[in-house]
């Protein structure tokens, strides 16, 4: 298994100072950024696309248009990019006609069918093996629910033969909001099907990350949508280690398929997520991350 850490410049500087040690750069699908992070270090790109809009194809999360397959393809072709990741996050106003938090077997049943329709195609281009589908979770009402049950994940995956790229900070998040109890909700994933991991810690945004991002200027349309809520990309808690620990030392013992990459999500790039991250943090987060992933034997450092 590898350690991945989410692109930042203060990851960055860290790593050219030998202060911490990992296996890889994640950075988002944007060219200029992965040359950069690839000149440094073997890096890996995170794809903006969603499945579940209705398309008969992936959206592009960024563009909210049909995903531009010659520019993924290139960037698959210029970086250490294994898998295509896509969303199982279709938003409310892909499907109108379904209530926000409805969680019904008819709109479950219904959601799940327009996800698995967009995600086929991707899956005939690139090989079940090489796609992967990552669950999603509440996102401030900006995800329909029923695209979060696990039982829906579960059968979207099944039936297109890719891998399921586990993000376990979206699972807290949805078993909590769902009533259930992490270790159930889990349970009711394809983790037979587990092929890359994502981690963060979770932290309600409180007044203390407010007043964070109104000292570094960042506008509160950027954020306001997160005040008071729970919310992944931020500094691992005790919690936080508790569920990843649980979870590796069943990766460790067999009883989970290793995935290829463990990722670090904390921070990242762009004015928001510049403000929220710390370099102290990284600089003793990264190091203890390290030793729970290799915790087996070691693979190669290359993503191909």
């Amino acid at each position: 298994m590898l350690l991945a850490v989410n692109y930042s410049e203060a990851t960055a500087d860290l790593l050219r100072r030998r202060l911490v040690d990992f296996d890889a750069f994640k950075v988002p699908a944007w060219p200029d950024l992965a040359a950069r992070a690839l000149a440094q270090h073997p890096t890996y790109v995170h794809f903006p696309l969603i499945v579940g809009a209705g398309l008969g194809d992936a959206l592009d999360g960024e563009t909210n248009a049909r995903a531009d397959w010659g520019k993924v393809e290139r960037l698959l072709n210029a970086t250490d990019t294994q898998f295509v990741n896509v969303h199982l996050a279709p938003a409310p106003a892909h499907a109108p006609d379904i209530p926000v938090e409805s969680v019904t077997a008819e709109h479950a049943a219904a959601i799940a069918e327009r996800m698995a329709a967009d995600l086929r195609p991707v899956v005939a281009r690139f090989g079940a093996d090489r796609v992967i589908a990552e669950n999603d979770q509440l996102n401030s009402g900006q995800t329909l629910r029923a695209a979060y049950l696990p039982e829906v994940i579960s059968a979207v995956i099944e039936e297109v033969g890719c891998g399921l790229l586990l993000d376990l900070s979206h699972a807290r998040i949805a078993a909590d909001v769902l009533g259930s109890s992490l270790d159930a909700y889990l349970e009711a994933l394809p983790l037979a099907r587990l092929r890359d991991l994502h981690v963060t810690g979770i932290q309600v945004f409180d007044d203390a990350w407010a007043r964070r991002m109104k000292e570094r200027r960042i506008p509160v349309e950027q954020y306001s949508h997160m005040l008071g809520m729970p919310q992944d990309h931020l500094p691992m808690t005790d919690s936080d280690w508790e569920a990843l620990g649980a979870l590796l030392e069943r990766v460790h013992g067999g009883a989970l398929p290793a995935p290829r990459t463990a990722t670090f999500e904390y921070g990242g790039v762009g004015p928001l997520w510049e403000a929220v991250t710390d370099q102290s943090v990284l600089a003793d987060q990264i190091p203890r991350l390290l030793a729970l992933v290799n915790s087996e034997p070691p693979i190669s450092p290359r993503m191909t």
